[in-house]
């Protein structure tokens, strides 16, 4: 809840924030955009800006783009473009299934990738706080937002199937993750054996017949020189992850290649990839464009089943408010000028 300031409060269970997101502006900063940076004597105290994830694979780069602060890390243009979103404020409580909602074009993406740090570059955060955990994380520097996005922050973007590398396999790509920053998740009984597991390399089977398969023998060769083997932990560990986001059989999707599955399988399988983080605040941003009534609601129930399974915190984006309004606790709506309202 807010104030009548829009400053962070406390809700009536005592509960802190979780994020804050407070009067947030966001311009172009671009060429032939001015901008001045104000002193902390001009400003006051207290003022910040700006924001990226993940443990998300192949999203957008530019991470902080656009971003110059200065020593209170604060930008005030002076000339140029008129502000792309303006006056924002809302926040959302540990375990929460937060929907905001609005037109095409109001500035939902938009905010979603500025509390993710992952503003296209001559964007930028020009006024206003995005505090995460009570803490204001818009002047992060690049390696904190790494931090950040390994170990707390998840989004899932609408373009993010592309992500997915066509000739890899599924397991090989979930194992990448799984050794970059999901390790430490692993279920501790687990942890011990992961490196000492054997491999759960397929025997010896004779040349298989056909074009398809020859081709995916040869890349799954390829694979396994390129990247080591994969341990008999680190395949029960992924094999639950995918369970979790609804495939009955793991074993098959690990041995998948993406072009093989279909469009809201992928997007299962990169759901599984950000969840191997562990992260504490997850994002999807319009998780459910493209999809018929029927496995959009699917969707949408999942969310609900991984806040119970993983204990998040979920903020979906979404112009689908009556869908939404099924399985948030809360729907916040954004008007064209970026107000908001609950």
């Amino acid at each position: 809840m807010k104030d009548g300031t829009g400053h962070m409060k406390w809700d009536m269970a005592g509960r802190k924030p979780l994020l804050h997101v407070e009067h947030l502006e966001i311009c172009r900063i671009g060429t032939g955009t001015s901008v001045r940076t104000e002193t902390s004597a001009e400003a006051g105290e207290g003022t910040g800006i700006g924001a990226r994830s993940c443990t998300q694979i192949g999203a957008a780069t530019g991470v902080g783009a656009g971003r110059k602060p200065g020593a209170n890390g604060k930008i005030m243009p002076i000339s140029g473009n008129q502000p792309l979103l303006r006056n924002v404020s809302f926040s959302v409580y540990p375990g929460e299934i937060v929907a905001l909602t609005g037109p095409s074009g109001c500035g939902k993406s938009l905010t979603a990738h500025a509390i993710a740090g992952m503003l296209e570059p001559g964007i930028g955060v020009t006024q206003g706080h995005i505090h995460y955990n009570g803490e204001d994380i818009v002047p992060f520097d690049e390696r904190r937002w790494q931090r950040l996005r390994r170990e707390d922050i998840a989004l899932l973007i609408q373009q993010s199937l592309s992500g997915l590398n066509p000739i890899r396999t599924v397991r090989t790509q979930l194992t990448d993750t799984l050794r970059l920053h999901g390790r430490r998740w692993m279920p501790s009984d687990q942890k011990g054996h992961a490196d000492a597991a054997p491999s759960l390399a397929a025997p010896q089977q004779a040349p298989p017949q056909g074009l398809l398969p020859q081709v995916r023998q040869m890349l799954s060769w390829i694979a396994q020189m390129a990247r080591g083997r994969v341990t008999q932990a680190q395949e029960a560990y992924l094999c639950s992850l995918l369970r979790k986001v609804g495939f009955a059989d793991p074993e098959h999707i690990l041995s998948s290649y993406p072009f093989e599955l279909s469009g809201g399988m992928c997007q299962r399988v990169l759901l599984a990839a950000m969840l191997s983080s562990g992260p504490r605040l997850f994002i999807a941003d319009e998780p459910t464009t493209a999809l018929d009534v029927i496995n959009r609601n699917k969707v949408l129930a999942l969310f609900q089943q991984l806040r119970e399974d993983f204990d998040l915190t979920i903020l979906l984006i979404s112009h689908d408010r009556q869908g939404v309004s099924r399985v948030a606790d809360r729907v916040l709506e954004m008007s064209p000028e970026g107000r908001i309202r609950e």
